[in-house]
């Protein structure tokens, strides 16, 4: 690894891809278990409850890289923030759905509850495999 790449490595990256790889992978059997035991309207709620957390996920991921860049002594509290503004997110999309004939909000909300546990492994294992710098800031 060149010096120029050490200093610029992230653990975003990898976290990005757990997170997409780990969702997806939740997406599709959340969808046909709900659609196959319920009905049409409880996969389409489903699909739409693992893909709503999905984009949440991946925007509360993208807030966290600028909180990490910004300044590291108001690093949790900017990681508070990210993180009550996702269970807005999350919220303010159920109570606009909610409103859909189509919605089941029971499959809705299941799903979207696995998916947040899906996608969190997932972000936990993308972050223990990126390549993390010794010590950073630190040129070579």
């Amino acid at each position: 690894m060149t010096s120029a790449t050490a200093t610029h490595s992230t653990p975003f990256g990898g976290m990005l891809r757990g997170l997409v790889i780990s969702g997806l992978l939740a997406l599709v059997p959340l969808t046909a278990l709900f659609w196959a035991v319920s009905s049409r309207a409880a996969g389409e709620s489903a699909l739409a409850g693992a893909l709503v957390t999905l984009a949440v996920m991946v925007l509360g991921l993208l807030g966290m890289r600028l909180v990490v860049a910004g300044d590291l002594s108001i690093a949790m509290a900017g990681a508070l923030v990210v993180y009550i503004g996702q269970l807005i997110l999350l919220v303010a999309a159920l109570l606009v759905l909610r409103k859909a004939a189509w919605l089941d909000g029971r499959a809705f909300a299941i799903s979207a509850s696995i998916t947040v546990v899906v996608t969190q492994i997932g972000l936990i294992r993308g972050y223990l495999r990126a390549r993390h710098p010794v010590y950073p800031g630190v040129a070579r």
